[in-house]
C-alpha cells in the first residue's frame, strides 16, 4: 500500500470515527430522540459526509443498543421498555459493585483528591439547582471510581449500559426529591474509598444505583405509563413504506 493511499484510509477512518461519536452524542443528549427515523441521506446532507460512514456509524450504533433496524423501513433511535431500563440498572447494580470492590485496593491519594473534588462540585450544582451538571458529575464521579479497577473490559461494560440510558436518566435522575438523597449517598461512597474499605464502597454503590432504579419506576408509576418517554412517539413515527 503507497503511502498516498494509507493516508486517504485513515483519513476515512477518522472520518468514520467522527461520524459516530456525532450521532451517538445526537441520540444520547436527546437530539435525535427516541422512534426517531434516522434518514440515511438527510444525515450525509446535515453532517457533510458521504453514505459509508453513516451507514458503518449506524451499524456500530446498533450493536451499542442504541439505533433499531426494522426490514424495509430504515433506521431508527432505539426506545427502552421499561422493563428493559429497569434490567440495564439492576445489572449495572451487580457490575458497579464488583468495579468499585476492584478498584478501591488500587486507589491512590490521588483518584481519592479527585472523587472529593467532584463531590464539592456536586455540592455546588445540588444548591444551584443545575441538573446538566449534576448529571455530567454524577458520570465523572462513578467512572474515576470504574476506572481505577484497571479492568478496561468491564470499564466499557458498564460504559455500554450507561450509554444506552443516558436519555432515560436525563429525564428521570436527579429529580428535586432524589437530588439531596444522591450527594449524601456520594459522600458515603468517596467516605468508604476513603477508608479503604472495598465491601462497604461497593455495596454504597450498590444502593446508589439501586436507589435510581426505584426512582425510575415511581416516576413511571405516577406518569401512568409502561414505557419510558418517546415509546408512544415511536408507534406512530414510523412510517409504512420502504427506504
Amino acid at each position: 500500500m503507497n503511502a498516498k493511499a494509507g493516508f486517504g484510509r485513515r483519513r476515512m477512518e477518522s472520518v468514520a470515527a467522527q461520524v459516530l461519536d456525532q450521532l451517538r452524542l445526537m441520540i444520547t443528549s436527546g437530539t435525535l430522540q427516541a422512534g426517531a427515523r434516522l434518514d440515511q441521506k438527510n444525515l450525509c446532507e446535515e453532517l457533510g459526509v458521504s453514505l459509508i460512514p453513516i451507514r458503518e456509524a449506524l451499524r456500530q450504533l446498533e450493536a451499542e443498543g442504541l439505533v433499531e433496524t426494522q426490514p424495509y423501513r430504515g433506521s431508527y433511535v432505539a426506545s427502552l421498555s421499561m422493563t428493559d431500563l429497569t434490567d440495564i440498572y439492576v445489572t449495572r447494580e451487580v457490575l458497579e459493585d464488583f468495579a468499585t470492590r476492584l478498584a478501591v485496593p488500587r486507589m491512590g491519594a490521588d483518584v481519592l483528591a479527585v472523587m472529593a473534588g467532584l463531590i464539592e462540585g456536586m455540592e455546588r450544582a445540588t444548591a444551584e439547582g443545575d441538573r446538566a451538571a449534576l448529571f455530567d458529575l454524577n458520570a465523572d464521579f462513578h467512572f474515576t471510581i470504574y476506572r481505577a479497577s484497571e479492568n478496561v473490559i468491564l470499564c466499557g461494560v458498564i460504559d455500554g449500559l450507561w450509554q444506552r440510558s443516558t436519555i432515560y436518566r436525563r429525564v428521570f435522575t436527579f429529580m428535586p426529591e432524589r437530588s439531596a438523597t444522591a450527594l449524601h449517598e456520594h459522600r458515603e461512597i468517596l467516605a468508604a474509598c476513603q477508608a479503604g474499605n472495598a465491601e462497604a464502597a461497593g455495596q454504597a454503590v450498590r444502593l446508589n444505583v439501586a436507589q435510581t432504579t426505584r426512582a425510575i419506576r415511581e416516576a413511571a408509576a405516577r406518569g401512568s405509563r409502561e414505557d419510558p418517554p418517546g415509546q408512544a412517539t415511536r408507534a406512530r413515527s414510523k412510517p409504512t413504506t420502504t427506504i
